[in-house]
C-alpha cells in the first residue's frame, strides 16, 4: 500500500510541475496555422483556381476524412512507427540513435512526429540543448492534441519543396489528385521528400521513382507493407512535374476571400464554353473598336451561378481587361423596359394586344426618339416593348406613378440607384443610370420565377437568399411570352441559325453611341446575361458604314450559348390568364377599330383611356385622321374628364433660361411658344407678362421676340383651363 501512495505521489507531483511548466513556457502554436491557399472547386469538385497564401505558398489543408489508411500507414511506418505509443518521444529511438551516431559516421534520426512538430514550431538551431527544448515542447504537445490532431499538424506543415508546404499542396501541385485519390506509389514518393526537400522534390531529369522505390523497399522489409501491395507499387512509374494552375474563373477568384477549400456552383464545361464563345464574338466586335465583353449564366432554379466571365483576356491590361464585367457599372439601354411592361400589365394600363402610341412628345425640352429616328404611332403592347420603342416606355411610367420603374428597381435594392427619382427622371426609362450585369441577370431570372427576384450565389452550398416579389406570375408569364415571340421575329431572315433553337425570352440594349451592348435570355432553366463594351466608356465605331447594337453583337452569344444548354422546357401558363375578345383601341369614337383576341389577367380592371392619353396624343390622332374632327372627342365618355385637365405648354420649358447672342436681329432670337389643349374648341390664347392676349390655336406652334428678364407666361384655353410656367431670356 505505502509503495502505491509513492507512485501515487510521485505521479501527482510530475503532473503538478508538468502543468506548472506548461503553464510558464506556453506553447506557441500560431507557426503551425500559417496562412492558407484558397482552392476553387467547381460544382464537380474540380479545381478551377489556386490562389497562393498571403505569404505566396501553396499551402492546402488536408481534411480528416482524406487521411486514407495507406497514408497513415506509410507516414508512420516512414516517420514514426510508434506514434500512437509513445508520449512525444520514443527513449528506444533516442538510445539507438546516440549508440549509432556515437560508434558510426552515419547519423541516425530519432525524431518522432511531435518533435519534428516542435522543430517546424520553433526553428532550434542544431545543438544538444535545442534537442531537450524540442523533446520537451513535443512532450506539451501530446498533452494538447490528441494523435489524430497530431497528425494532421504533421501533414499540413511538412514541407516538400519550394513554395509547396503540407501533404494536400503536393498532392495537388505534383499529381493534380486529392490526398485520398492517391495510389501507395504516390503517397510513398511524396513521404520521402519531407527529409530532404530541394532535393528529392520534382525536377527536371529527376529520378522519382528511386525514391519512391527505396521507401516502399524499406517499409516491405519492415513489415510495414504486404508483398503484394509492394511489388505493385515498385512497378508503378511515377512521372511528375510540378503543375501550374490556370485560372479559368479570374474575376470570380478575385472576389472569393476564404482560405481553404471552397466549392463553387460554377460549371466548368459551360464555363469554358462561354468564355469560347465570348472571346469568337470579341475578336470579329473589335473592328467596331469594342475591345471588352463579360457573362453570366444563372440556374433559374437555384439561383446559383454556373457561368461567371469577367472579361475575355483579364490580362490585357491596355484595354483594363483586369476590370470585372459583370460587376462593372454599365448603361442597361432597352433592358430595363419589360419591367414597366410587366407592371403596367398588372396596374391593367395595357394587355399585350392593347393599342398605345408611338408619337413625339416634349418632357420638359426633352424629345425622346427611337433609335432610327422614326415614330411608329399605333402600335400594340407587345409590339413596342419587341421594337423597343422609347415614347411608349416612358409614358407607360408616367402612368404607374409611385409603381414604376424606379420604385422596382428600389424594392429589388440595385445599389447603384443612389439617387432621388427627380435626379433621374425619364432617362432611367431608357437605361440612363449604371447597373450592374450580374443585376439585370437577377432581374430577368426574377421573371422565370414567377415574379420573385433573389440574389444569385457562386457558392455550392450556400443557403437560399431572401425572396422578394416585384411581379405577378401572370404578368411574368406574359412579358415571357411577349420577349419569345420577338427573337424569331428579330431573326427571321436568318431560319437556318434559328431552326431547332430552344424557346427563348430575350431582350437586348444598346446605350447611347452604342458604348454598351447588351443582351439578356432566360428560360424556365437559365438566364444568360451578355455585355460588350469598353470598360474606359468609349464609344464603338461603325465598320463598313454599320453601326453595332445589341442584336447584332450580344445577341448572338445568348442563343448559341441556349443551343449548348439545351433547356427545351418553357413556361406553364399560370392561372388567372383568360383569352378575351376585347377593343384594343385606345381611344374609339363611335364603333371599334380593333377587335381581336388578348390575354388578360383575371382580376385586374383595365384603366380608361381617359389619363392615358396626353394632349399631344390627341392632337397627332386628329392630324392622322384616326378621330375627325376634335367636336367628334365631345361623343367620347372621357371628354367630361378631359375638359378638367389644364393645357400642356411644350416650349418655352417652365423655370430654363434662353441666352441668345446679342448682336443678331430680333427676328433670330425668337422663342418658340407651343400649347397643346384637351378642348375640342381648338382656339387657345396666350398672355404673356403683362401683354395682350394672343389669339392662336392648339398645337400650332409661335416665335415671339422677349427681351431680356423673367417672364410669365399663361396658355388658356375657351373653357377658362389655364397652365402658368416661367422663364428667363437673356443676351450675351
Amino acid at each position: 500500500m505505502q509503495r502505491f501512495f509513492r507512485y501515487f505521489r510521485t505521479f501527482f507531483i510530475l503532473s503538478i510541475l508538468l502543468w506548472g511548466l506548461d503553464r510558464l513556457f506556453p506553447l506557441d502554436t500560431k507557426r503551425l496555422y500559417k496562412p492558407k491557399s484558397t482552392i476553387i472547386l467547381d460544382e464537380r469538385g474540380d479545381v478551377l483556381a489556386v490562389k497562393l497564401s498571403r505569404d505566396d505558398y501553396l499551402r492546402v489543408p488536408i481534411e480528416e476524412t482524406e487521411i486514407s489508411k495507406d497514408i497513415e500507414e506509410i507516414v508512420l511506418g516512414y516517420e514514426d512507427q510508434y506514434f500512437y505509443a509513445h508520449f512525444g518521444i520514443n527513449p528506444l529511438s533516442l538510445l539507438r540513435a546516440s549508440f549509432f551516431n556515437l560508434t558510426s559516421t552515419k547519423n541516425i534520426g530519432a525524431s518522432t512526429i511531435s518533435m519534428q512538430l516542435s522543430r517546424m514550431m520553433n526553428h532550434y538551431p542544431r545543438t544538444f540543448f535545442s534537442k531537450f527544448i524540442e523533446m520537451i515542447r513535443a512532450i506539451q504537445l501530446e498533452i494538447h492534441y490528441s494523435k489524430k490532431e497530431l497528425l494532421k499538424l504533421y501533414l499540413d506543415n511538412a514541407p516538400y519543396g519550394g513554395n509547396v508546404e503540407g501533404f494536400a499542396s503536393a498532392s495537388l501541385a505534383y499529381f493534380g489528385q486529392k490526398p485520398h485519390e492517391l495510389s501507395i506509389a504516390q503517397i510513398a514518393y511524396l513521404c520521402s521528400i519531407p527529409k530532404n526537400p530541394n532535393r528529392n522534390r520534382p525536377k527536371p531529369n529527376k529520378d522519382i521513382n528511386s525514391l519512391k522505390n527505396a521507401l516502399l523497399t524499406r517499409l516491405y522489409h519492415e513489415k510495414q507493407i504486404d508483398k503484394i501491395r509492394y511489388e505493385r507499387s515498385i512497378n508503378e512509374r511515377l512521372e511528375v512535374q510540378k503543375k501550374s494552375f490556370k485560372n479559368t474563373i479570374f474575376h470570380l477568384s478575385h472576389r472569393i476571400k476564404e482560405e481553404g477549400f471552397v466549392h463553387t456552383s460554377i460549371d466548368s464545361k459551360l464555363q469554358h464554353q462561354l468564355g469560347e464563345f465570348l472571346s469568337a464574338q470579341s475578336y470579329f466586335l473589335k473592328s467596331y473598336n469594342l475591345h471588352n465583353a463579360s457573362a453570366i449564366i444563372i440556374d433559374n432554379k437555384t439561383m446559383k451561378i454556373k457561368a461567371y466571365v469577367g472579361s475575355t483576356n483579364p490580362y490585357d491590361t491596355a484595354h483594363g481587361g483586369q476590370n470585372d464585367g459583370v460587376n462593372f457599372l454599365l448603361s442597361a439601354g432597352s433592358t430595363l423596359k419589360p419591367f414597366i411592361y410587366a407592371k403596367a400589365l398588372e396596374e391593367g394600363i395595357i394587355t399585350p394586344q392593347q393599342k398605345i402610341y408611338d408619337v413625339p412628345l416634349s418632357l420638359d425640352g426633352y424629345h425622346p426618339l427611337n433609335y432610327d429616328e422614326n415614330y411608329l404611332g399605333e402600335v400594340s403592347a407587345s409590339e413596342a416593348l419587341q421594337r423597343s420603342l422609347n415614347v411608349p416606355a416612358i409614358e407607360l411610367d408616367r402612368l404607374l406613378g409611385d409603381k414604376g420603374l424606379y420604385e422596382i428597381l428600389k424594392i429589388a435594392r440595385i445599389d447603384s440607384l443612389n439617387k432621388s427619382k427627380y435626379y433621374y427622371g425619364s432617362s432611367l426609362v431608357l437605361g440612363g443610370f449604371g447597373i450592374k450585369l450580374i443585376d439585370l441577370a437577377q432581374l430577368y431570372a426574377s421573371l422565370a420565377n414567377s415574379g420573385y427576384y433573389q440574389k444569385a450565389s457562386w457558392l455550392k452550398d450556400s443557403s437560399s437568399t431572401k425572396k422578394t416579389k416585384l411581379f405577378t406570375p401572370q404578368s411574368s408569364y406574359l412579358i415571357s411570352t411577349i420577349l419569345s415571340d420577338s427573337v424569331r421575329n428579330s431573326l427571321s431572315t436568318s431560319w437556318s441559325y434559328t431552326q431547332g433553337m430552344s424557346k427563348i425570352a430575350l431582350k437586348t440594349g444598346t446605350s447611347a453611341h452604342a458604348k454598351d451592348i447588351l443582351c439578356v435570355g432566360y428560360t424556365p432553366q437559365y438566364t444568360v446575361g451578355v455585355w460588350f463594351g469598353n470598360f474606359d466608356g468609349s464609344p464603338s465605331q461603325p465598320y463598313n458604314n454599320k453601326s453595332i447594337t445589341g442584336l447584332e453583337g450580344a445577341m448572338e452569344v445568348v442563343i448559341k450559348m441556349f443551343g449548348v444548354l439545351q433547356a427545351k422546357d418553357w413556361f406553364i401558363k399560370p392561372k388567372g390568364i383568360l383569352t378575351q375578345k376585347i377593343c384594343a383601341d385606345t381611344i374609339s369614337i363611335g364603333s371599334c377599330k380593333s377587335i381581336q383576341y388578348d390575354e388578360i389577367i383575371k382580376g385586374v380592371k383595365r384603366q380608361t383611356p381617359c389619363k392615358i392619353l396626353r394632349a399631344e396624343v390627341l392632337n397627332y390622332l386628329f392630324t392622322t385622321h384616326q378621330i375627325d374632327s376634335f367636336e367628334a372627342l365631345s361623343q367620347h365618355n372621357c371628354y367630361q374628364e378631359w375638359k378638367r385637365y389644364n393645357p400642356l405648354i411644350t416650349s418655352p420649358i417652365s423655370n430654363q433660361t434662353y441666352t441668345y447672342n446679342k448682336y443678331l436681329d430680333e427676328n433670330l432670337k425668337k422663342t418658340k411658344f407651343e400649347c397643346f389643349s384637351y378642348d375640342t374648341n381648338r382656339t387657345i390664347y396666350w398672355m404673356i407678362d403683362d401683354n395682350e392676349k394672343i389669339t392662336s390655336t392648339s398645337a400650332n406652334p409661335l416665335y415671339l421676340y422677349l427681351p431680356p428678364a423673367m417672364h410669365t407666361v399663361r396658355c388658356m384655353d375657351t373653357n377658362f383651363k389655364e397652365k402658368t410656367i416661367y422663364f428667363k431670356t437673356d443676351e450675351r
